[in-house]
């Protein structure tokens, strides 16, 4: 079972949000920030609160994920948005069936909590 866990964070222009999420990561979950051209000083937000910054000047979410995949190194790795949207505390019980052996994939997604709690765009 894997000791450390790698968390890909892409980044664009979240210093804001980065304290909170980069805080509330559990024991053991390691924070791989991949900024892409922020120009809030996301990524020096990021290095203060412990996190590696990965730099990725291409454009676009999936090309920080595919750097922040590249720049991981431990045996499981998650992919968190940095503008705390998720719970980053979410993340162990994500992770469970994967580190059981019962899946080799698990992917979490966004649920309404009540009524109108969406947008009418995203409903």
């Amino acid at each position: 079972m894997p000791t450390e866990i790698d968390v890909v964070l892409p980044c664009l222009d979240e210093a804001a949000a980065l304290p909170g999420v980069l805080t509330a990561l559990p024991p053991g979950y390691r924070a791989i920030v991949v900024d892409n051209g922020s120009r809030d000083g996301s990524p020096e937000v990021a290095a203060r609160h412990g996190a590696r910054v990965v730099h990725e000047p291409r454009r676009g979410y999936g090309a920080a994920v595919h750097a922040g995949l590249e720049a991981a190194d431990a045996e499981v790795v998650c992919v968190l948005d940095a503008d705390g949207s998720f719970d980053p505390t979410e993340l162990p019980a994500l992770v469970a069936p994967v580190l059981a052996g019962t899946a080799d994939l698990s992917v979490g997604r966004r649920r309404p909590v009540g009524a109108g709690v969406w947008p009418w765009h995203a409903r």
